[in-house]
């Protein structure tokens, strides 16, 4: 049976076939470019993997306090992972051997689902994330209201339950799970349109929207703020905080949010399917680096974790000393709400 006349979602697939490396000879210029793909995804997928190993160990353990935030970093480094361990590992057999999601179709479909659903759960956390760190530095009473151990899981719950909700439409027949012969992973079928503009439309762009418009009100408030100050030192003490809040979680977020946006604006484009393999696969890999990259924008923005990565890589005794020193949403609030007018000391984090 070849590809073309293979029915992954209850319609066949019409395109030019595409012959795995076993049986036949390749040319060497396709070969160089399946060598190619295979180099790219398999960095991404070690990059992806250790990085979100180490991060998501140090947030379970001695980071886990730092910020009201943290639950919501464990959960978009969970889904990372997935994306970098699994998904990318069946999109290196796509590429190598297509074949194989023929033969082994609930295979395709459930990894196809797992990358659909972990998708939408990530945007989504993306989006809680901005919205946190909004709230905790510029409406702190609302943000200890809602930010609660109890309503922080409920969140995540919430976000992961709306995530695999886009998944019942493809299992019931609506849209469908494939093998895509350009993007050559399994993956929702791009071809639905209705399907793909609610998939683009409701699960990445109102998200992109909550974390534009969350970093930008953060961004005029610390302004705001900022300008009120007289005083050269403190004002100098405020653009450093500034410069904290966007060089970690809004850098995590804005880049997480721009590699997909680019994927949306490419499979919204070309509804017939008629552009460049090329196009479609590169689109792809590029919202899959924001898995592989967000651990290492992470360790690398944040001054508290980078110094933990240090001293784990030096094999050095890392301890926390939760509740004796400033956690890092009291040291980077406490000056703008005092001068601000809404408090003289830090508030209690609830983590």
């Amino acid at each position: 049976m070849s590809i073309d006349s293979f029915n992954f979602s209850n319609s066949t697939v019409s395109r030019k076939p595409i012959m795995g490396p076993s049986n036949v000879t390749i040319p060497n210029g396709e070969f160089n470019e399946q060598a190619f793909q295979v180099s790219i995804v398999s960095v991404m997928a070690v990059v992806g993997t250790v990085g979100n190993s180490v991060i998501l160990g140090l947030l379970l353990t001695i980071c886990r306090g730092d910020t009201t935030a943290t639950p919501f970093v464990i959960s978009l480094t969970v889904a990372d992972l997935v994306v970098s361990l699994v998904i990318d590992s069946f999109h290196i057999k796509g590429i190598l051997h297509p074949e194989f999601f023929i033969e082994h179709v609930y295979v395709c479909r459930t990894v196809g689902s797992m990358c659909v659903a972990g998708c939408i759960a990530s945007l989504a956390t993306a989006a809680v994330i901005s919205i946190n760190r909004y709230l905790c530095v510029c409406k702190r009473a609302l943000h200890d209201a809602v930010f609660t151990n109890r309503g922080n899981a409920l969140i995540v719950s919430v976000v992961w339950v709306y995530g695999a909700l886009y998944v019942i439409p493809l299992w019931i027949g609506y849209g469908g799970v494939r093998y895509d012969l350009k993007t050559k992973n399994c993956m929702y079928d791009r071809t639905n349109i209705v399907f793909t503009l609610i998939f683009i439309i409701v699960g990445h762009l109102i998200p992109t929207v909550a974390v534009f418009a969350a970093n930008t009100k953060l961004f005029l408030y610390v302004r705001n703020v900022k300008g009120k100050v007289k005083s050269p030192v403190v004002r100098g003490k405020l653009l450093k905080d500034e410069m904290k809040v966007f060089k970690s979680l809004g850098i995590l977020c804005v880049y997480f949010v721009l590699s997909w946006l680019q994927y949306a604006v490419i499979v919204v484009s070309d509804p017939a399917d008629d552009w460049p393999a090329a196009a479609h696969f590169l689109s792809l890999v590029i919202a899959h680096t924001s898995s592989s990259l967000n651990a290492v924008l992470f360790a690398a923005t944040n001054s508290n974790m980078k110094k933990k990565v240090k001293k784990l890589c030096r094999f050095t005794k890392c301890s926390a000393k939760h509740g004796i020193k400033d956690t890092t949403d009291q040291m980077n609030t406490f000056h703008l709400r005092r001068i601000h007018g809404t408090g003289n000391r830090p508030y209690g984090v609830t983590v």
